[in-house]
């Protein structure tokens, strides 16, 4: 059935979209505006966009009652109408929304299961919405078939009142929309065509194959058909079908079972299940009906716990058929439910199944807080702990006994606080807590520390001032051990407003600033602690310095000004710091900076003593208690001038000249006032006559034309405006004489290969005398740089010793007077006669026990060719055969010195001997030493060749005979007589030898020595257990000793009682296990076990294992055999001596009366397993950490 209307256009009304029954969810309360873009439901953005250019569309609704289907208001854009769909029983089922052509344009069938929005409002400007559908992933692009030609205009106007009624049967019956629909018709036939033999084009709509998220293809083979619309208005498909497959699909996908729980933990748990029954039963029955694969199915584990108030929460989605959860709470209650979703489609939860998660020991509780403290107390406090689903049992709080050493049980309640007394005061505790349930202990808080408080100080000392300023105090006082902070208070005395806190915290000084200047203050001070307060110090008071006054005026002049003095006055200044003005300071400048010249009280003060013609600067400050105060301003005040004063230090300058003199001298110490304007020097000759030698504003004078050798008188004075001043004091000055004439050349004599004896005539000396004579020296004439001073003297004459024979020689004299020095002589040259050859030094040797040989340099011949070499040994005397360098001697004794010297021979005769060498000659090697073994061990020798100590530093090489290659090792070398060669071989027998050698070289090997090693002692076995003990008996067992021998072991097994410490055997044999019998009940043994080798030459026992201490059964306590266990046993029998405890004391507890001996055994019994817990804790906290 189809309903058809028009459909008024509403501003704001949105299009209503009923739930459906596809297993999708849209949210209640979403509205969408007109005119919005096309995200019209923001949760389903690519479900519910809808664009315009398609259509008409299919949108499926659902009626929500009973009555008579009525048409729903449904907003449509401009030119659009609506054809509503109502199936058999009366359902509104679909709302296809279609646009309205103009006449001779047939839309194209379409179906598209989408939601639209709404279009603009009715009598809107605005264009037609655009609407696009959203393409599901997988679906080929949309393409777009339009029978409108571009530019067409519509048929609608954008003024129309919104009344369409649908078109007359007629308005699809013309002869034009016929072919079209015929021919668009034969396409789709031919694209189904293509679609079933497998080709892949291009889809004509991008939904039109695919229909409520499942294809075309599956429902046509289900017998099911699309709902759309005609070209002719009619029907061309069945809704009904579709809705059936639809819930026959999630009727299968509902029919899943719960999940099954299995490897259940504390905190994590694995879900299994299978695939929905009823596609196992289809899969089973070869059945058609249902053409779904398992992969193609997608499981959602949905997880809830009871304080969620049993909200669900997606967990896991994908194709497995198990999932692991994690990171469960321990000891909570969770509700786990399955739901299997087929792309779109997904069916009902399954029924949910619960499952308790198992507790596990505590979580680690935070560390303990301090609520507060005294000096001998502390009170903490702790929060709740998650007990993990195991209800707390009692909370165990530790602490360190304020020592720093391990922790002890301080405190053990299910309260969340304690309180500590009895402690020391200022001491530093360390606490840390533990929570305890029935599964186990939790692992310990971090570590805290808290410390007691104090006791309180006693009253401070009064603080003291260190510096004071104008506005600041700075004052310091003592801090003692016991003091923490301190607290300073301050009164002003102008303010009264008493005592006031200045300073609060841990240090022993403070400033006080931003005070008043000259001001009086009260200070007091008391010291803190954790324990309290002391009580405040005796007050003391301070008061600030006053602040310096300012400048006073500027200094004027008080009447005339005279050549040596004035008076000067000023004004005191206007601020004067808070203090009186004590006096005035008046400086003056002359240039050399300023001096003082008044201090005192008054305002006006006379300078004098002063220098004529001179200006000064004067400035004026004061001083009060404050300080001094800055200058005043300057003023300049310039004396009267008179003529200049006397020049001083006239002297002469440079040397004197034989033909000028210079003179110079010093400015006068004053100008008299006015600048100088020249200087006058008068000169005085021998003869008496006196000239003005010279006028200019210089202090220096070049006298010229004098006579050389005479004297000369010199006078100066400067002149000024006024006039001149007076003559300095005379100066007397000889004019200088000429250097001497250039000496003629020396004659030079040789005396010996060695000595030249020089003389030379006396020249001119041109005025003065000759004072001394420079000689010079070279072997070559040409150079002028090699000529040396050999002699510098008054004498004519001069011995030249001390040179080589057979060398030629020049010489060149000069004089000098104290005019200077004459040019040096022409030089004379001379050869000296050869020598002897000299001295022979850098002398080598190489020695041997018998032998020297000697090499050295070949001295200089003096002029005359070496010959040859005289050589002397002692007493004994050689020559060489020519002029070699080199000599052996030979014969020689063994660690003998010789002395030996050596000198060089020519045809002028022998040379000196060169000094004397001390040789000694090497001693013979040493003698292999006699090789003894002074320990045997099976992998060890011990081999010694001496005694004593070693003084001689012989060098000793011991070597083994390698049995595979029969060749010697060095297996040692150094000084010691010992060595112990390891690693050997048990019953060998190995082949050694030694040499010694020393710094003459290495001596010859020793003979070879045999030595063997013995038999090796069996391995030690660990300590023995003990397993079975009973009243009078008792089993134990050992591990096996490890050998790398064939040689059988046997082992001895030695009993004896705790007490005695007498040993006696009790078992020997090949066995590791034997049974002791005939033992007392209740007493403590030690047992240990020897392994003895049985080898060819007797029995070898080895080491003893450690002791094992066991105590047999009591007769009382015969139900608890393995209680007496060592403590260091296995977890397992700590669960053992558990359940035994819990089957003994049901017994113990039913007797009503008991005796002091089972009360002893059942105290013990206690002791025993609080140390066995307390000993597994130690070692599951090792561990841990």
């Amino acid at each position: 059935m189809v309903a058809s209307q028009s459909v008024v256009q509403e501003s704001q009304n949105d299009m209503y979209c009923s739930p459906i029954t596809y297993g999708e969810y849209y949210p209640d309360g979403h509205y969408y505006l007109p005119g919005a873009p096309p995200e019209l439901c923001p949760a389903h953005t690519g479900m519910c966009t809808v664009h315009g250019d398609y259509g008409p569309v299919t949108v499926p609704m659902v009626s929500t009652n009973s009555s008579p289907p009525i048409a729903m208001p449904v907003q449509v854009p401009p030119g659009h109408v609506v054809q509503q769909i109502v199936d058999e029983s009366g359902t509104l089922r679909h709302v296809i929304l279609s646009p309205q052509h103009p006449a001779g344009l047939v839309p194209l069938p379409s179906h598209n299961p989408q939601h639209y929005g709404a279009g603009p409002p009715n009598g809107s400007n605005q264009a037609p919405q655009t609407f696009y559908p959203g393409i599901s992933s997988g679906f080929p692009p949309p393409h777009f078939h339009s029978s409108i030609p571009p530019g067409h205009p519509s048929h609608v106007s954008s003024t129309h009142s919104g009344h369409s009624p649908p078109p007359s049967h007629g308005y699809y019956k013309d002869e034009r929309t016929q072919q079209r629909y015929y021919k668009l018709r034969k396409k789709l036939h031919d694209k189904q065509m293509r679609n079933d033999s497998g080709q892949t084009t291009p889809l004509l709509s991008p939904r039109k194959d695919v229909i409520n998220g499942l294809p075309r293809s599956n429902l046509k083979e289900k017998g099911m058909n699309s709902v759309g619309t005609s070209e002719d208005g009619e029907e061309s498909s069945s809704v009904q079908d579709e809705d059936d497959y639809v819930h026959i699909i999630t009727d299968m996908l509902s029919s899943v079972q719960s999940p099954k729980v299995s490897e259940l933990s504390s905190r994590s748990a694995l879900l299994q299940w299978a695939a929905p029954l009823r596609l196992s039963e289809a899969s089973s029955n070869d059945s058609h009906e249902l053409d779904i694969s398992e992969s193609d199915l997608r499981y959602e584990v949905l997880l809830s716990d009871k304080s969620k108030e049993m909200k669900y929460k997606s967990i896991y989605s994908g194709a497995s058929l198990s999932c692991r959860i994690q990171d469960l709470r321990p000891g909570q209650e969770y509700s786990v439910c399955l739901q299997v979703h087929l792309e779109e489609l997904q069916g009902s939860a399954s029924d949910p199944i619960k499952f308790i998660t198992p507790p596990c020991e505590p979580d680690q509780p935070q560390a303990p807080k301090l609520i507060s403290r005294t000096k001998s107390g502390l009170q903490l406090r702790w929060n709740a702990v998650n007990d993990n689903g195991s209800h707390i049992q009692y909370y165990l709080l530790e602490y360190d006994e304020g020592k720093g050493g391990d922790f002890v049980e301080l405190h053990k309640s299910r309260g969340k606080q304690h309180s500590l007394s009895k402690l020391q005061p200022a001491t530093i505790y360390k606490f840390r807590l533990a929570a305890l349930n029935e599964v186990g202990k939790s692992i310990y808080s971090d570590v805290v520390s808290f410390s007691t408080s104090d006791v309180a100080p006693l009253q401070p000392a009064p603080p003291s001032l260190r510096d004071s300023t104008i506005n600041s105090l700075h004052l310091v006082w003592s801090r003692r051990p016991k003091d923490d902070e301190f607290v300073l208070q301050l009164d002003d005395l102008k303010t009264r407003y008493g005592f006031l806190i200045v300073y609060n915290g841990k240090n022993s000084e403070y400033i006080c600033e931003n005070l008043k200047r000259y001001t009086d203050y009260k200070f007091r001070l008391k010291a803190q602690n954790n324990g309290g307060c002391s009580p405040w110090s005796e007050e003391v008071t301070f008061k600030t310095l006053p602040d310096r006054p300012a400048r006073p005026s500027k200094p004027i002049v008080k009447g005339r000004i005279h050549a040596h003095m004035f008076r000067l006055k000023w004004e005191p200044p206007a601020d004067t710091g808070g203090a009186e003005i004590t006096k005035y300071i008046l400086e003056l400048n002359s240039g050399s900076g300023y001096q003082n010249v008044y201090t005192g009280s008054e305002t006006e003060a006379v300078c004098d003593k002063l220098t004529p013609g001179t200006t000064y600067q004067l400035r004026v400050s004061c001083l009060s208690a404050g300080g001094r105060s800055t200058y005043s301003d300057p003023c300049t005040v310039t004396t009267d001038a008179i003529s200049p004063g006397q020049c001083t230090e006239l002297r002469l300058h440079g040397k004197p000249r034989p033909n000028s003199i210079t003179t110079r001298w010093n400015e006068p110490d004053y100008n008299g006032g006015a600048p100088v304007l020249e200087y006058e020097v008068e000169m005085v000759s021998n003869d008496g006559t006196q000239s003005i030698v010279h006028k200019s504003k210089e202090i220096e004078c070049t006298v010229v034309n004098v006579s050389p050798g005479c004297e000369y008188l010199f006078m100066v004075r400067a002149v000024n405006r006024i006039g001149p001043g007076v003559w300095s004091e005379t100066l007397s000055v000889k004019s200088g004489a000429a250097p001497p004439d250039t000496p003629t050349a020396p004659s030079a004599t040789p005396k010996s290969p060695f000595h030249i004896y020089l003389e030379w005539q006396e020249p001119n000396s041109n005025g003065a005398p000759i004072t001394e004579y420079k000689v010079v020296m070279s072997p070559n004439e040409s150079v002028e740089e090699q000529f040396l001073s050999i002699f510098q003297g008054s004498g004519t004459n001069y011995d030249v010793r001390g040179l080589s024979p057979f060398t030629p020689y020049y010489f060149k004299v000069q004089a000098g007077n104290n005019a200077g020095y004459s040019p040096f002589s022409p030089p004379s040259a001379t050869v000296t006669p050869a020598a002897p050859p000299a001295a022979i030094s850098c002398i080598q040797h190489d020695k041997t026990p018998t032998s020297i040989t000697l090499s050295w340099t070949e001295p200089p011949c003096n002029g005359a060719s070496i010959s040859h070499y005289n050589i002397e040994v002692g007493d004994q005397a050689t020559s060489t055969a020519g002029p070699d360098t080199s000599h052996t001697i030979e014969s020689l004794t063994p660690l003998t010195v010789y002395k030996i010297k050596i000198q060089a021979v020519n045809n002028v005769g022998a040379g000196p001997f060169s000094s004397i060498l001390k040789i000694a000659t090497l001693p013979l090697p040493p003698v292999a030493p006699r090789l003894e073994c002074i320990a045997v061990g099976h992998n060890y020798l011990k081999l010694k060749w001496g005694e004593g100590r070693n003084y001689d530093f012989t060098q000793y090489c011991l070597e083994i005979e390698n049995p595979r290659s029969r060749e010697f090792q060095c297996v040692y070398q150094g000084t010691a007589f010992t060595y112990k060669v390891n690693k050997l071989h048990e019953l060998t027998s190995y082949r050694f030898r030694i040499c010694a050698s020393n710094d003459t070289g290495d001596g010859d090997y020793s003979e070879e020595y045999q030595f063997a090693t013995s038999i090796a002692p069996p391995a030690g076995v660990k300590p023995p257990k003990a397993v079975e003990i009973e009243q009078r008996s008792c089993a134990l067992e050992w591990t096996s000793s490890k050998n790398a021998t064939a040689d059988p072991i046997i082992y001895l097994v030695q009993v004896c009682r705790l007490k005695d410490q007498d040993f006696k055997q009790v078992y020997k044999g090949p066995d590791t296990r034997c049974t002791l019998d005939n033992l007392e009940p209740g007493a403590d043994y030690n047992a240990r076990v020897c392994p003895i080798r049985l080898s060819s030459s007797g029995e070898l026992p080895g080491p003893h294992s450690p002791l094992l201490t066991f105590t047999t059964t009591p007769a009382e306590t015969l139900i608890i055999p393995k209680l007496s266990q060592p403590i260091t046993s296995s977890p397992t029998h700590v669960h053992r001596n558990r359940s035994y405890l819990k089957l003994i004391w049901p017994h113990i507890m039913q007797s009503k009366s008991m005796s002091d001996q089972q009360m002893v055994l059942v105290g013990t019994l206690l002791l025993i397993v609080v140390g066995i817990f307390i000993a597994v804790g130690l070692a599951s906290l090792v561990k841990f950490d």
